[in-house]
């Protein structure tokens, strides 16, 4: 299973430069970042594949979730909510083959509601945070969303710009790479209720073959959230990303030229 963890980072890394790479027998590490439980179903058939391909998989939950109230679900915002979706994430990992979650715990909407104060308090713990990861677990990789956030929640665009920021804040020997996942523009089914933004398919050059099998434990993962989904819901939605991506996750690498120029033309 080397070999093929290995080709599999090859894949998503675009492989490092030869006085960069390491022997096939050193450890690879993937670190995910979302802002809530249940976020990582953008991108948990990948997930499932790199840990099945013996590499270690992290995924960071920036936020507690508290405010996710469902009709289905009757469970009042709060410490409650935050404590059923907590459990859910573990669920989810487990399906998936993951490391445990690592929980963040910030307070869901990011206190933003009660000003600029409380705000930047959570947007610094989250830097924090995040570098501490980088320098923890020194992953290889790095997973999140791009400026829109997949839906446009105010919660996944600050997760994603923070993620970035971090990343960005210097020349970091660990992680190597940051992606951000993305559809395809023109992907989504024409009678998709789902609002989803898009990405032009020129910026999404890596492309990553999934399976059946990370199909089903991605399905798997997503019935832990049953606090924010019906069954049902969770097959529609399931279905409309297996038709949008059509076996394939596209990421866009987010990357920093090494090349000065005196021109931005």
């Amino acid at each position: 299973m080397r070999w093929l963890a290995l080709l599999l980072i090859c894949l998503l890394t675009q492989c490092a430069p030869p006085e960069q790479q390491t022997s096939s027998t050193t450890p690879r590490t993937l670190l995910a970042i979302f802002a809530h439980p249940d976020d990582e179903a953008t991108v948990s058939p990948v997930l499932a594949k790199y840990a099945a391909a013996g590499v270690t998989v992290y995924l960071a939950i920036a936020t507690d979730g508290r405010y996710g109230v469902t009709d289905h679900a009757k469970i009042p915002a709060g410490d409650s909510l935050a404590t059923v979706r907590r459990e859910e994430a573990k669920c989810a990992a487990e399906k998936l083959g993951i490391q445990p979650p690592i929980l963040f715990g910030l307070h869901d909407q990011l206190k933003m509601g009660e000003g600029m104060g409380p705000l930047n308090e959570q947007l610094n713990t989250m830097r924090t945070r995040i570098a501490e990861l980088f320098t923890s677990l020194k992953p290889d990789v790095v997973i999140t969303w791009g400026a829109s956030g997949w839906t446009g929640h105010h919660d996944h665009r600050l997760v994603s710009t923070v993620v970035t920021e971090v990343f960005q804040t210097q020349k970091w020997n660990k992680p190597v790479q940051l992606y951000f996942s993305a559809i395809p523009t023109g992907n989504l089914p024409a009678n998709s209720s789902m609002q989803l933004a898009t990405v032009d398919s020129s910026f999404l050059s890596v492309k990553i073959p999934v399976s059946e099998s990370d199909y089903e434990k991605a399905l798997a993962s997503w019935h832990c959230h049953k606090s924010q989904y019906t069954p049902q819901s969770i097959e529609g939605m399931h279905q409309l990303l297996k038709a949008s991506l059509k076996s394939t996750a596209y990421f866009m690498p987010v990357a920093v030229s090494s090349i000065e120029k005196n021109s931005l033309f």
